[in-house]
């Protein structure tokens, strides 16, 4: 199946962010953890209400932190990207619910694990800016 090729302009009516600091891929493989030197990857899955909700509070927890400008987003379509869900950090938890990565050269280093896990947001990113 592929993903939304439109999906940037749903992205931005969700989004506490500007679009431009968005990276939008509608169909991706395992590769796109190597295009994030110090970043999040978000699974979006536009049908489902949990994967939104996740996607407006991550969007507004990177928009209020300090330094988080340096953060690159990157956004990806489940839909489109069904090798994603073989990534050992995402294998057997991606179900549509704003499944979330915190990346840093390159490498995963945290998940928001199963379900909607909004919850993780605030203390990974920070993490992931504290490791700079």
């Amino acid at each position: 199946m592929a993903g939304n090729p439109d999906g940037i302009r749903s992205l931005a009516k969700y989004s506490k962010l500007s679009v431009e600091r968005i990276r939008y891929f509608p169909d991706a493989d395992e590769t796109v953890v190597n295009v994030i030197s110090q970043g999040i990857l978000f699974l979006m899955a536009f049908w489902s209400g949990p994967s939104v909700k996740a996607f407006s509070k991550l969007t507004e927890v990177i928009a209020d932190l300090d330094k988080a400008e340096s953060l690159e987003l990157v956004v990806v379509d489940v839909d489109g990207s069904p090798a994603l869900y073989e990534v050992p950090e995402f294998f057997g938890k991606v179900h549509g619910a704003g499944e979330t990565a915190w990346v840093r050269n390159r490498s995963i280093i945290a998940t928001s694990g199963i379900g909607l896990n909004v919850e993780c947001f605030i203390p990974n990113t920070m993490m992931l800016l504290k490791s700079a």
